[in-house]
């Protein structure tokens, strides 16, 4: 069974039935808290992402099905906002004195760094860092990292296998929440050799996508990549 396959069986698993030019975009339930991720090819949630920034009935459709692209109830797409395209100048926001940490007695998901407590987000308390991640477009994640699969010899950039880099999995992410948590938090593993990774890549995505109940049907599709790759997951 291929890897699309498998995940549509997933009992998670609906597909939302968008209009062309979007083709293969399912929506997976999180039982948390009954929201859900958008999954889709690698190239087509690009196309969805792009298509969020002047589309606000695409953004409604998603909305009314609870799609969550971030653990904030503030990460939400940038429907006709202009990019601003660099920090420039700090300048102090709204919440610049406040300490959160109280408020993540109970986190969401392990903080990036478990063995601190929590801190503020930059943009908690710098309003040019704020309005910059606010107006980034969202970004289409590889579930599982192609480069990962690549160096195992299992995904090609420029093939149409359902492993390859343009139909991988992925996942709708806000920006700020894909690049300064997921993609931090996966830095650490890009200079692994091949051994390496087949000795650590199941618990890396164990690691990853065990830190919150939110993000279960992730690992859960990250199985079924990894079972592809010839990587046995407990």
């Amino acid at each position: 069974m291929g890897i699309w396959k498998s995940i549509e069986n997933l009992s998670s698993c609906e597909a939302l039935p968008l209009p062309p030019p979007y083709q293969q975009i399912l929506l997976i339930r999180i039982e948390a808290d009954g929201t859900h991720w958008l999954v889709g090819p690698f190239k087509e949630l690009i196309k969805v992402a792009t298509d969020l920034r002047g589309n606000e009935s695409l953004w409604r459709v998603l909305s009314s099905k609870k799609v969550r692209i971030g653990l904030r109830k503030s990460d939400e797409p940038p429907v006709n906002l202009e990019q601003q395209e660099a920090y420039g100048e700090y300048v102090r926001g709204a919440d610049h004195g406040t300490d959160f940490t109280a408020r993540r007695v109970d986190p969401v998901a392990t903080p990036f760094r478990a063995n601190k407590p929590p801190v503020n987000r930059i943009s908690d308390y710098k309003e040019n860092v704020k309005s910059f991640w606010q107006t980034r477009t969202p970004q289409s994640h590889h579930i599982v990292e192609f480069n990962h699969l690549a160096k195992l010899g299992m995904s090609n950039e420029k093939g149409d296998r359902e492993s390859d880099y343009q139909r991988l999995p992925a996942v709708l992410l806000a920006a700020e929440f894909h690049q300064r948590y997921i993609s931090a938090i996966l830095k650490q593993t890009h200079n692994w050799d091949r051994e390496s990774l087949q000795s650590k890549l199941a618990d890396t995505y164990d690691s990853l996508y065990l830190r919150s109940p939110l993000f279960l049907p992730l690992w859960e599709i990250s199985k079924i990549i990894l079972h592809d790759a010839g990587i046995e997951t407990s």
